[in-house]
């Protein structure tokens, strides 16, 4: 019974469905292929160790597995491809509900703001008729702004009486007033809302005559940037400081520090007005609209022969703005915004070495270095070329200052007490006036974190800040060696439990700003040269300029060069 059991049952299999018998199969060899598969990997893994990805190799690995990108070839091997772009602007929809820089070429729109305080009431009605009868150009919109002055109502009178006289152009006068002084600073803010191409801001002691904005205009297209006719344009001693138009009697036009009484941009600029905190409310919105201008921008200032020789009824002295101790506040925010990436029109800086620091210990390491050079008078000296043998990198780099982040969380006096022994040592410093006040030049503090001290600023926003201000640093001085320190065996102690390695990701964030200076046209200066003060256009990309990177602690090691 049994066996006659055992043969109904294996009839029964043979008389199954071939299909299953078919499926099976196909899985047993599958199975025995992946299995061969991964001890096939296992030895490619073994005959090529290590088989390690670091973190700095993380995103080029993820690339080529996740996304299949194929691996980079050998350099014979590679080609340089030109990528075919053709650009375009995206179209929005309800686009004339949103905002856009977007103008023609032609398009001549102007607003035109007047700042009032305790000046003339005939001056502003002066100004207002001429700015009502602008040539050549679209009539431009005009703004009165009145803060908190105790002449409010003659100034109110002046405006309705300019609007009785040009009854068709009545509805381009605006007048706002307000019983805070916004100062100085609150016309450009204010101008930030204007809908035209081009603003016109003017003190209420300026004359403009009717051809101003046309004049503007044509220089515009000379040469794109904030344009004024009363200029400054410091130097390295108070004999060769210059102001515009007085000691520019050839020129049509110059570079400028910064503009005084009028300035001329086209609107969607005034952006950047408040990408960093300003310095002080209390005067220097004209420094600050040129520095942000050349930061971010990469427009210079200039001064032209508009509206020259034309007068208003004077205010009293008593009432003008800039006197006092507004004059070494001024000092004092130009020093500010050097560190923060500014640029001097026309002076040279005599410092061909760099080092960038994040602690004290940093500079004090350099110094140290400097130390083992040959010196005489307590001042490093240069290699002597007929000299045998090869001294360090750090022997040879003439003025030396130092540059730094000069953030809350690190020691801030300590690394300026630091750099100014570092200048000493070199003999670093040097000036940048307007009579009558002079300020050494000794180091770069770039003051990351826009002023802010009651929060903790994020990577992303102190690294770009940072980003900003030393390449503008670097545009400026033009440093033939920048000197880093390697951080792979450094720790901060971190207070800020939300943030680690602080000091990798500002190294990183360091070379970035170098890659980007390397790769970028030089913003050239104002040279004077055997032709008057010939505006010099440097067409050349910085890419002479050394970067490396020294370890502390080690007085023989060489510092690795760093390429980008």
């Amino acid at each position: 019974m049994s066996r006659r059991h055992d043969f109904g049952n294996a009839d029964a299999l043979w008389r199954r469905p071939k299909a299953l018998y078919l499926l099976g199969g196909g899985w047993i060899l599958f199975v025995c292929w992946f299995v061969g598969s991964l001890a096939g990997l296992d030895k490619r893994i073994v005959n090529n160790r290590p088989f390690l990805v670091r973190s700095q190799d993380s995103d080029i690995y993820s690339q080529q597995v996740l996304l299949k990108i194929p691996a980079a070839q050998p350099d014979n091997a590679v080609q340089d491809i030109t990528v075919e772009v053709q650009p375009s602007r995206e179209v929005l929809p309800m686009s004339k509900d949103f905002y856009t820089s977007s103008y023609n070429d032609g398009d001549t729109s102007t607003t035109i703001i007047f700042n009032v305080f305790k000046g003339r009431p005939k001056a502003l009605a002066v100004q207002l008729m001429k700015a009502l009868t602008q040539k050549s150009v679209s009539p431009p919109e005009v703004w009165v702004m009145c803060f908190n002055s105790p002449m409010e109502k003659k100034y109110r009178h002046v405006v309705d009486a300019v609007k009785g006289k040009y009854p068709e152009l009545a509805h381009k006068v605006k007048f706002t007033a307000s019983d805070f002084n916004y100062k100085f600073h609150g016309r450009f803010l204010l101008a930030y809302m204007a809908t035209t191409k081009y603003v016109l801001i003017v003190d209420d002691d300026k004359a403009i005559d009717g051809d101003t904005v046309r004049d503007y205009l044509m220089y515009m297209k000379i040469q794109k940037g904030v344009w004024g006719n009363n200029g400054h344009r410091r130097a390295s001693t108070f004999e060769d400081y210059k102001s515009w138009p007085r000691n520019f009697t050839d020129e049509s036009w110059a570079e400028q520090d910064y503009l005084s009484g009028m300035w001329f941009l086209e609107q969607s600029w005034l952006e950047y007005f408040m990408k960093e905190r300003l310095p002080s409310w209390a005067t220097s919105e004209d420094m600050h609209l040129s520095h942000v201008m050349r930061k971010y921008l990469n427009l210079n200032t200039y001064a032209g022969r508009v509206a020259i020789g034309k007068t208003l009824p004077r205010k009293p002295k008593e009432v003008q703005a800039t006197q006092g101790s507004a004059l070494d506040l001024r000092e004092f925010i130009f020093d500010h915004e050097l560190g923060r990436g500014n640029k001097v029109a026309s002076v040279d800086s005599p410092i061909e070495t760099l080092v960038y620091a994040e602690t004290v210990g940093d500079i004090e390491d350099y110094l140290a270095k400097l130390d083992t050079c040959p010196s005489v008078n307590d001042t490093t000296v240069r290699v002597d070329v007929n000299r045998s043998e090869i001294l360090s990198p750090w022997c040879d780099g003439g003025k030396t200052a130092a540059v730094f982040r000069g953030a809350k969380e690190q020691d801030v006096e300590g690394l300026i007490t630091a750099a100014e022994k570092l200048c000493a040592k070199t003999n670093c410093e040097y000036f940048s006036v307007k009579p009558n006040i002079r300020h050494g030049i000794r180091y770069f503090n770039m003051r990351e974190g826009y002023g802010q001290t009651s929060v903790e600023i994020p990577f992303q926003t102190g690294a770009s800040d940072v980003i900003m201000s030393l390449v503008g640093i670097l545009n400026n001085v033009l440093p033939k060696t920048l000197f880093v320190p390697d951080v792979d065996s450094m720790v901060w102690p971190e207070t800020d439990l939300t943030k680690r390695n602080r000091l990798q990701i500002y190294h990183q964030t360091v070379l970035l700003a170098v890659d980007i200076h390397r790769n970028s046209k030089t913003n050239g200066k104002a040279i004077d040269g055997k032709v008057k003060d010939e505006w010099l256009i440097t067409d050349d990309f910085p890419s002479e300029m050394e970067t490396l990177i020294w370890s502390r602690g080690s007085k023989k090691m060489d510092p690795i060069p760093y390429s980008s």
